[in-house]
């Protein structure tokens, strides 16, 4: 049976690390999404495709979802590390025959899995369902997607660009500032993070005295998360010198990831949402003082001309992060 893989991921070879050194089935090629189309189309009948749907844009899911759907002489799996995917007998429904979410991609894809994946097709006789050509993929399956705040529903479920913004050295500050004087400083750094994500289409959701989370449309067209990351990190000094009521310059954490979660404008500390964890873990637990962060889903939508400003920095919690690059020092890490 042959395998073909299409990602962007650089990790994505991982997942079927065990399944290569089996020797049981013939190791799976590894395919930019940049090929997809064209190399789905001529595959050889029985071929078994897997898509990796981390960093795709809603449209280009279904889009692409599609034209394996459609393919009567192929089978179909579907990659879902960040946990996109709402019902997945839905997406059975439209013909896929596996399903990998986050912790099955962290496991792997085993020789022993794929035994069992082939022994059914083999039952199935091929015949598994197929939409016709006029007959449209679920358009539901997926977490909605909202490019801008007018399209977004209180009560509905949404990608975002999440961002975690935090500040360091809080024992410090209470031991040292006394109330008064902190309430009125943290009062300031948070209408000084307000204007700041607002002039990129972020809002304010969750918020703590000393930092939360922010919420950004999930506009693919545009990287204007990654600039206000930027844009935060290099003009701190700016607010520390000009604007800043703390007694000392001030010292943050930001991490840039991206999610779904339902989506309200109120009891927002009430939300149970993967990525909300995911998130605050990365930014309390894993994130160095001082320092901007992204995941690799959200390094796979940025402009390619942000991504040399980012140097890996480790995995946590199976999930690939990326740090900024020092300002100012030219070739820091």
């Amino acid at each position: 049976m042959e395998i073909l893989v299409f990602s962007n991921s650089r990790n994505i070879k991982g997942v079927f690390k065990t399944t290569r050194k089996s020797g049981e089935f013939s190791p799976p090629d590894f395919y930019p999404r940049d090929h997809f189309a064209k190399a789905v189309k001529i595959a050889e009948p029985g071929t078994l495709v897997y898509l990796d749907l981390s960093g795709l844009g809603i449209d280009a899911a279904r889009k692409h979802i599609r034209i394996l759907a459609r393919n009567e002489e192929i089978f179909y799996g579907i990659i879902d590390p960040m946990g996109r995917v709402k019902d997945v007998a839905e997406l059975f429904h439209d013909g896929a025959v596996d399903y990998l979410d986050r912790e099955a991609a962290k496991t792997g894809v085993s020789a022993k899995r794929l035994k069992k994946l082939h022994a059914y097709l083999q039952r199935a006789g091929g015949k598994l369902m197929r939409h016709e050509e006029d007959q449209p993929v679920s358009r539901t399956w997926l977490a909605a997607g909202g490019k801008d705040w007018d399209e977004i529903e209180p009560g509905r479920e949404y990608l975002f660009c999440l961002m975690f913004i935090e500040l360091d050295g809080q024992t410090e500050m209470e031991r040292k500032y006394g109330k008064k004087n902190l309430d009125r400083a943290l009062a300031s750094f948070k209408q000084y993070i307000n204007n700041s994500v607002s002039a990129y289409n972020g809002r304010i959701w969750m918020w703590s005295r000393f930092g939360g989370l922010v919420l950004f449309p999930l506009n693919l067209a545009k990287s204007d998360p990654i600039r206000c990351g930027f844009r935060l990190m290099l003009f701190k000094h700016l607010y520390d010198i000009e604007r800043s009521v703390f007694p000392n310059f001030i010292s943050l954490r930001i991490v840039l990831h991206m999610g779904s979660t339902i989506y309200t404008t109120r009891n927002t500390g009430q939300v149970i949402s993967d990525s909300i964890n995911s998130i605050f873990h990365l930014g309390q637990q894993f994130a160095r003082p001082n320092n901007f962060y992204i995941t690799e889903e959200v390094l796979q939508i940025c402009h390619a001309a942000f991504t040399e400003y980012f140097v890996e920095e480790g995995d946590f919690e199976g999930r690939n992060t990326y740090r900024m690059r020092r300002p100012i020092h030219s070739g820091s890490r």
